[in-house]
C-alpha cells in the first residue's frame, strides 16, 4: 500500500447501530483553542494511574485499614486480610511508587500509614461512599 492510498475502514458497531464519524464538528481553531485550555497530562494521567491500583479489592482494604487506623505494620495487615506478608508487601510497595503511603521503620518492622497525597481524598470519598450505599 503506497502512502497515497485512502483506507476505507469498516464504521463500528455498537449497541446494534452503526456509528460513523463523519470528522471533527469543532473548528480548527475550536480544537486548537480546547487543546490550549484543556492541558490533561500529567494530573488526569496521575489520577488514572492512581485509580487503577484502586481497581484491586486487597489495595482498596489495605486503604481502608490505614484510613481507619492512621497506621499499620505489614504483618498485622497480612493478619487482617489473611493473606501472606510477601503480597501485602507488594501491594505496598505499588501505593508507595505513586506517593500513596509512606513508612516509618522502628527496628525491624515497618508501619505504614497515609499520605496527604490528594488522590487519597478522592478514594476516601469512594470509599465512604460505597459504605454508605450498602448501609454500613
Amino acid at each position: 500500500m503506497d502512502s497515497g492510498s485512502i483506507v476505507v475502514r469498516r464504521p463500528r458497531k455498537y449497541w446494534g447501530r452503526l456509528v460513523r464519524c463523519v470528522g471533527p464538528t469543532f473548528s480548527e481553531a475550536g480544537l486548537a483553542q480546547l487543546r490550549d485550555d484543556y492541558t490533561f497530562t500529567p494530573d488526569l494521567d496521575e489520577l488514572s494511574d492512581g485509580l487503577s491500583l484502586f481497581g484491586n479489592a486487597t489495595r482498596l482494604k489495605i486503604f481502608a485499614l490505614l484510613d481507619q487506623t492512621e497506621q499499620m505494620c505489614v504483618c498485622d495487615l497480612a493478619e487482617v486480610l489473611k493473606i501472606s506478608v510477601p503480597a501485602v508487601s507488594q501491594h505496598l510497595a505499588k501505593l508507595r511508587a505513586l506517593r500513596l503511603v509512606r513508612y516509618r521503620r522502628e527496628a525491624q518492622t515497618l508501619y505504614y500509614s497515609l499520605t496527604d497525597h490528594r488522590l487519597n481524598a478522592v478514594i476516601r470519598a469512594a470509599v465512604g461512599g460505597a459504605r454508605e450505599a450498602v448501609g454500613e
